[in-house]
């Protein structure tokens, strides 16, 4: 039988979790795909297009610059604020992008769930390309900046890569919960907003570790975005110390993540009811 010939059987069963997974690696080339249509659409008819990508952190970064950095003075031992903020923002902004962005998906591809059908991981997966194209347009934010401070890069950069895995790791392990809870009950999707609003409070972008009381300074390392904000300075930079929190955090995000799968796949075939 040639290739195209090939017949794909359907079933109402739902599939393992391996052979879930080897779907996901078969329909691959869709991830792409909806990545380039959306970055597309995200982009069409702007006058700069991919610079929003830069436009929008620097703005952030001098908002908080002047208003933490500037009014209140708050201090980065180190590290120049600004450098500080900005690497803070490239790991939130990777994660904010993905958990709003993935999480929103299956509404925006609900037209296209109900025509034909693909693993529902790739919708979340496509997303994840785009903001990883974002990080890197943004990336290029940063090293002016740090050439104006004279911030030298560190060795650490070599576990940039599983820095950044962890990263989108947490972005993912929202993504799949939030959206096999809410496929039919959307109140879960209208905390997504106030959730990432609030998140950044919670996180070390623009504040350090040192400002907080002592006895509660050690509630930062039960936040996974914490530990990856802090790591992604470690890499960069060599500031701070390796905190081995860091490793547990990544597996218990890993497992909490493959048991967030397990369900969106239990749950998949019901999600053509989107829309």
């Amino acid at each position: 039988m040639s290739k195209q010939d090939e017949i794909h059987v359907m079933s109402a069963q739902t599939d393992t979790f391996s052979d879930y997974f080897k779907k996901i690696w078969k329909y691959r080339s869709l991830i792409l795909v909806f990545a380039k249509r959306d970055l597309k659409v995200k982009y069409a008819q702007t006058a700069i297009g991919l610079g929003w990508t830069i436009i929008q952190p620097l703005v952030a970064l001098i908002i908080f610059t002047f208003f933490f950095g500037y009014l209140l003075n708050w201090k980065t031992d180190g590290i120049e604020f600004p450098v500080y903020v900005l690497s803070g923002l490239l790991g939130w902004n990777l994660f904010s992008y993905t958990v709003s962005a993935g999480t929103f998906g299956l509404q925006e591809s609900s037209q296209l769930i109900k025509k034909i059908y693909f693993p529902k991981s790739i919708i979340p997966l496509s997303k994840v390309l785009i903001a990883l194209v974002e990080l890197t347009f943004s990336f290029l934010l940063l090293i002016p900046l740090m050439i104006y401070f004279g911030q030298t890069p560190s060795w650490n950069m070599v576990f940039l890569p599983f820095v950044i895995l962890f990263n989108v790791l947490c972005a993912l392990l929202i993504v799949f919960w939030i959206s096999t809870l809410a496929y039919k009950k959307r109140d879960l999707l209208h905390l997504v907003p106030f959730m990432l609003y609030f998140g950044i409070w919670f996180s070390p972008v623009f504040f350090s570790k040192a400002i907080l009381p002592q006895h509660y300074s050690y509630l930062l390392d039960l936040n996974p975005m914490a530990n990856v904000i802090e790591a992604w300075r470690w890499s960069l930079f060599g500031y701070g110390t390796f905190n081995w929190m860091w490793i547990v955090n990544f597996l218990i995000v890993s497992i909490l993540l493959l048991l967030g799968m397990f369900l969106y796949n239990k749950t998949e075939d019901k999600f053509s009811d989107v829309g």
